[in-house]
């Protein structure tokens, strides 16, 4: 567990080595410290070639204030059917439940984070939901192994090829019913938020996954075991819908990395221009695009090209059409340096 020490240090977390379908061979114990250097000493995430590994870090429920966690139906009677219907309905990947009760019996935490947790939270049915997003507390390696196992014995393997993202951590299996609209299956360990580390990590504490989030209200989390609601900030409920009824567009981070202040322009756009028609308090993700520094394209061109492809293909996912006339007249009201990235964003990089 982040906050455990080992050789007197205290860990971070994790990271991965792999470059394509991870084992828990590949995944790497982080020390406070490792994140910054290029590359990390190796150590190995099994306690046991740890004889040193004292155990002081705290679970993650043992991190949230008890009034940061819900029972669903106290928030809105029903509510546990909607995400029990989610989890075991015809769209979903059918070995979703027994993925994350696998991991639970490994000694994992695993909880429904992004827009599932938010949406059925705003009313919607358990069949609006396009995507399933996982986080927790396993490994990339551990976590692609278990779901091998799973799908071997359901004998469906074949039918769910897996996909990791050795620059995200990201992995992710697509099922069948994604071809007609079904959701797909991304899992990400619990974020760490860290600027300038040398490789992607990922932790075990859950008010650190909170603050490298992009939105106060996509910072929900569903716990499947313990049939929880987790607001790990304790704002997220409140900004779902204010006391006048509106959805408040409040940014997380705290970050002054340049790729992460980008970043999280690109999503809050995204969300901005997807929840049009709703009942929007947007000022605050606009005071926060207006403040953005004037060098901050700069310093993106110091981390050089890969940087900008980077955020190309995340403008591609999140603005497909940046010229369209609803983009520019929101774009102008975020700032000239959104602006600037936008349309850098917008080139090819030749």
């Amino acid at each position: 567990m982040s906050g455990d020490t080992v050789e007197g240090r205290r860990v971070l977390g994790f990271t991965c080595t792999a470059s394509s379908a991870p084992t828990p061979a590949d995944d790497q114990l982080l020390l406070v410290g490792d994140e910054y250097a290029d590359p990390p000493p190796r150590r190995s995430t099994d306690p046991a070639d740890q004889p040193s590994l004292v155990r002081t870090g705290h679970r993650p429920d043992q991190q949230i204030r008890s009034a940061r966690t819900h029972r669903p139906d106290d928030l809105d009677p029903g509510l546990t059917d909607r995400f029990r219907a989610l989890l075991h309905g015809p769209r979903t990947p059918p070995f979703t439940a027994t993925l994350i009760e696998r991991l639970a019996a490994a000694g994992h935490r695993t909880w429904l984070s992004g827009g599932a947790p938010r949406d059925l939270l705003s009313g919607a049915a358990p069949d609006e939901i396009q995507d399933l997003d996982l986080t927790g507390t396993a490994p990339a390696g551990a976590y692609t192994e278990t779901t091998r196992q799973v799908l071997d014995l359901d004998g469906t393997s074949a039918e769910h090829p897996q996909r990791f993202c050795p620059d995200t951590l990201v992995c992710t299996v697509l099922d069948p019913v994604a071809r007609t609209g079904g959701p797909s299956l991304d899992y990400r360990g619990l974020g760490l938020g860290l600027d300038g580390a040398s490789v992607p990590a990922t932790g075990t504490d859950l008010l650190q996954d909170s603050r490298q989030r992009d939105l106060t209200v996509n910072t929900l989390l569903y716990d499947p075991a313990h049939h929880l609601i987790v607001d790990p900030s304790g704002q997220a409920l409140d900004d779902l819908s204010d006391a006048g009824g509106r959805r408040r567009m409040v940014p997380v981070t705290t970050s002054a990395d340049p790729l992460v202040c980008a970043e999280v322009l690109l999503r809050g756009l995204k969300f901005l221009l997807r929840w049009q028609g709703r009942d929007l308090d947007d000022g605050p993700l606009r005071a926060w695009a207006r403040a953005l520094p004037p060098d901050l394209p700069a310093r993106l061109d110091r981390r050089g090209e890969q940087t900008w492809d980077r955020l190309r293909g995340l403008r591609a996912q999140c603005v497909p059409d940046p010229r369209a006339p609803v983009v520019r007249e929101t774009v102008r009201d975020f700032g000239t340096v959104a602006a600037e990235i936008l349309t850098r964003c917008d080139e090819d990089g030749s």
